[in-house]
């Protein structure tokens, strides 16, 4: 963070700002960590620029300003100008200085209180059979539309859940790929794989499956850094769902970095672990239409650009370019030919 605003010590000449600096750094005054840290950065900058005169030195053997006066003046404005370079942060030394002096200046993200950050309920969320069809709607994509304009967001709410308990009531044997490790030997390989479950998850929730296998990709690096569990077996976990309190199922610890204050900071998280790609997509189903923060998100529809950017506002990730990395994979054109030429009817 720049700091333009002019201290006691902010002139090369005004010896008295500086003893009133000294004064106040040895009174540990907070106030004075950002004044001592701008004038560190000065004291660098003057090394900076004697080290870029002294390598010109050799140009100024017949130079009519190449004096002892010329060289006075001239250090001064140096120092002078080292001074101003630290007072705007131009070169981010003294803010790295502030941060690991006084850590409470970071600015940390907005905190989001527990019980939005867990599901309802505190049970094992029964998985639900993606592999089931959908019972046909008589309407149109124009009339399911204009329909869902027409709904509040209590209604919205109530329809998502009427689906979810219909899918539910109608449960098929698990998918045949429960419990083995997912092998996808290309990106083509990736899409083909995951489209059938994303297409079926996409309907309940309103919104695109393009988005999801784009997600899916980023979150697992194309399903080659997918969590493995201590035992070293797929955790099929797609999206990197945390596991909060509530989750009662299996989890799997796994060291993840996380940007807080724009700054990326390791921390030890325990993640949601699933039988098969299936589970992982039904308790991704689960998680964003039951959470009322990603509530905004849902109400973007097939606007899949505008779905992900709520996603990210909401707090879903907190790499500040989540979105922007997931639209690059969707307007990839090798992403877009894969789903023009494939049939995905699972």
């Amino acid at each position: 963070m720049a700091n333009q605003a002019v201290t006691q010590a902010s002139s090369y000449f005004d010896l008295q700002g500086l003893d009133q600096l000294r004064q106040k750094a040895q009174g540990n005054s907070k106030e004075a960590i950002r004044e001592v840290a701008n004038q560190f950065e000065s004291m660098f900058a003057t090394m900076l620029i004697k080290s870029m005169r002294q390598a010109n030195e050799a140009f100024e053997t017949d130079s009519p300003f190449n004096n002892r006066q010329t060289k006075f003046y001239t250090d001064m404005q140096d120092k002078q100008l080292a001074l101003d370079i630290s007072r705007h942060g131009s070169l981010g030394l003294a803010d790295a200085l502030v941060r690991q002096l006084d850590p409470s200046s970071i600015i940390g993200p907005k905190s989001v209180p527990q019980e939005e950050l867990t599901m309802p309920d505190s049970k094992k969320q029964q998985m639900i059979d993606l592999d089931q069809a959908l019972a046909p709607l008589n309407l149109n994509p124009a009339d399911r539309m204009s329909s869902s304009q027409q709904l509040s967001a209590g209604n919205k709410e109530s329809a998502v859940a009427e689906n979810i308990q219909a899918v539910i009531n109608t449960r098929q044997p698990e998918d045949n790929n429960g419990g083995k490790r997912p092998e996808f030997a290309d990106k083509k390989s990736f899409i083909e794989t995951l489209m059938p479950y994303a297409k079926k998850a996409a309907q309940v929730l309103g919104i695109t499956p393009e988005v999801l296998v784009a997600q899916s990709a980023l979150e697992t690096g194309w399903g080659k850094k997918i969590i493995n569990t201590a035992d070293n077996q797929s955790s099929f976990n797609l999206f990197n769902i945390k596991a909060n309190k509530s989750w009662q199922g299996d989890k799997v610890a796994k060291d993840s970095l996380e940007v807080e204050g724009g700054v990326g900071v390791k921390r030890r998280s325990n993640f949601r672990a699933y039988s098969s790609l299936q589970e992982s997509f039904a308790d991704y189903q689960n998680f964003i239409s039951k959470n009322k923060r990603y509530q905004e998100a849902l109400q973007q529809g097939s606007n899949a650009q505008a779905y992900i950017e709520e996603l990210q506002q909401a707090g879903y990730a907190t790499d500040p370019k989540y979105a922007e990395k997931i639209k690059r994979i969707m307007q990839n054109q090798e992403f877009k030919a894969v789903l023009a030429g494939g049939d995905f009817n699972g």
